[in-house]
Parts: C-alpha cells; sequence; structure tokens
C-alpha cells in the first residue's frame, strides 16, 4: 500500500470520495487504505480498488491524505507513518494551529458550487478534470437482501434523513406513490432510518396508502445497499440512498430543502432533483414544505415517464 487516506464524516460524504480513491489507485497501480468511520467498512468494501482499514493497523505508506479538517482526522494522521502528509480543507477557517505540526503540505480550495464528488476529485493530483465520473459502487452480493422484499421488480422510496427538516411529510408521499404505482406498474418498498421517528414517519406513510412493503427503521447498511442496487427507480430525500442510487446507476429522483443542490447532486438522464424555488444553490432559510403536492406528482411523472419511456 502506497497511499493512505483519511477520512471522518457522514455515509454520504464517504461515497463520494470514491471517485477521488479511485484516481489515487490508479496511480499506484495498486488499492489505497481508507480510514473511514467505524461501520463503514462494508461501503468501502464495494468501492473499487479501495481497502478499508483501521489506525491501528494502518501500514507506514509514501503518502497520506487527509480529506477533512476534524480532530479525529487529525490525530489519526498524526499517528500514522508516512513519508509526506497533506490535508485538503475548504478555506483558513478550518485550519488549526497544530495542523501545521502533523502535515507537509495544506491546500486550501473552495468548493464554491461544485459537485462534492467533483471538488474530492478535482482537489486530488492526477489526470486532467474533464475525465470525471461519479462515484461507483460494486454491486453487493444476494446475502445482503433484507427479508420481505418483493419477489419481482420494485421501486425504492427513501423517505427519511438523518436531518428531520430535509423530510416530506406522510401526506406528500401519498399521491406521490399512487403515481409510482399507477405509472411503473410495479411494487413499491419503503425504507427508512431506525430512530423512533423515522420509523414513525414510514408507518404513517403505508398507513396512508396500499400496497407498500414497509422496511423502514428494518435495515442495516448492508440491507439498504443491496435494496438500493436491486431497485429498478428510487425516489429519495436527499442523503445516502440518493447517492447511493447514484453509485449503483439507478435512476433516482431527489427531493432538496435546506442543502445546496449544486454540492450533492450531480444531474443527468438518469438523475433529477426536485428543490424548491428557482435557485439550486440558494439553500438557506429554504423549506422542504415549501414544495406543493400537485407540482411534486407533475415532476414525479414526468420524471418517471423519461426514464421508463426515453426519448
Amino acid at each position: 500500500m502506497k497511499t493512505l487516506v483519511v477520512y471522518h464524516k457522514q455515509l454520504g460524504d464517504t461515497l463520494l470520495l470514491q471517485p477521488a480513491l479511485a484516481k489515487l489507485a490508479q496511480q499506484d497501480g495498486e488499492p489505497v487504505g481508507l480510514i473511514a468511520r467505524p461501520g463503514f467498512e462494508d461501503l468501502v468494501g464495494l468501492m473499487p480498488g479501495v481497502q478499508f482499514t483501521t489506525w491501528r493497523d494502518a501500514p507506514r505508506v509514501q503518502r497520506l491524505l487527509a480529506y477533512d479538517a476534524g480532530d479525529r482526522s487529525s490525530f489519526i494522521s498524526f499517528w500514522c507513518r508516512a513519508r509526506e502528509k497533506h490535508l485538503l480543507t475548504f478555506s483558513n477557517f478550518y485550519v488549526r494551529f497544530f495542523h501545521r505540526w502533523i502535515f507537509d503540505r495544506i491546500n486550501l480550495r473552495d468548493q464554491e458550487q461544485m459537485y462534492r464528488g467533483r471538488y474530492f476529485w478535482c482537489s486530488t493530483a492526477g489526470d486532467d478534470a474533464d475525465s470525471f465520473e461519479p462515484p461507483r459502487l460494486n454491486s453487493p452480493p444476494d446475502d445482503w437482501l433484507p427479508q420481505g422484499l418483493p419477489s419481482g421488480p420494485f421501486v425504492l422510496i427513501h423517505a427519511t434523513s438523518a436531518w428531520q427538516r430535509k423530510c416530506l411529510p406522510a401526506d406528500s408521499w401519498w399521491p406521490i406513490i399512487e403515481r409510482v404505482k399507477q405509472i411503473t406498474g410495479t411494487a413499491v418498498v419503503l425504507t427508512g432510518g431506525t430512530t423512533e421517528w423515522e420509523r414513525g414517519l414510514c408507518t404513517e406513510i403505508t398507513n396512508g396508502v396500499d400496497g407498500v412493503t414497509n422496511l423502514g427503521g428494518r435495515t442495516n447498511l448492508r440491507g439498504v445497499m443491496a435494496v438500493a442496487s436491486r431497485a429498478k427507480q428510487v425516489l429519495a430525500v436527499d442523503g445516502f440512498v440518493s447517492h447511493l442510487a447514484s453509485a449503483f446507476r439507478k435512476p433516482c429522483l431527489t427531493f432538496f430543502g435546506p442543502t445546496n443542490v449544486y454540492h450533492w447532486h450531480m444531474a443527468s438522464p438518469l438523475s433529477r432533483a426536485v428543490f424548491p424555488g428557482s435557485d439550486p444553490g440558494a439553500a438557506k432559510d429554504r423549506q422542504i414544505m415549501s414544495l406543493v403536492s400537485k407540482d411534486l406528482q407533475v415532476q414525479v411523472e414526468d420524471w418517471l415517464k423519461q426514464v421508463i419511456y426515453p426519448p
């Protein structure tokens, strides 16, 4: 192993690091090591050319690259052995006095209105940025699939996020699910997180519409990745599952509220973002609740027809 990467952020952020990791692996001609949050091993295991490791087991390497300036990543970078250590961060605002003791070089780069995956890629030395491809994951094995999935094709709806303010209320989902069933003619599977409010939202959604398989709160990381990889289409609030859909090259419609669409979404013929207002980057004080139900149904119908019956 020649390169070790340190990154301690959420699941979705970690997934968006994959193109940069692939670039590093191509340069090295061998897998790169990634030290991420405990519990992320299954996600990292699906990344081509990446090997999950821990700070205790990390070998001595030629270069260590930290992609966040947090205290945890800084401590790990200090502990690990490397000929050169580099830190990438957005601005001097995040640089602390101890960073200059740990790292040989500190690279400052403003993300501006750039997709986070492209930002990581462009900030990583190597090939021209024009060859950027969005994150990609290998397909999970069948034994990761949770019990209770429909036997045939299905549409996945992931209705929750760690940020409750990102989520649509249950009554906004009811007409959307009805349109999905009418247009696709396939089963609908609902997933969500494990907290009490997320389970409650999933239950409220399924109580208001028939024909939905509710797996809300009943899947672990392996399970939700496997379900996303097998879905025909995905509808999700902004978060990890929308990034998963992109990584598995699944058609995905993502609902945005108080987050910057430019930072967290890469538009494609298969992938579309829905957000209040007209400016994708104007996230401050934007409420997902201001998405009008009738407009949502129209956008869902238009997107489904586009991905099912492409021109």
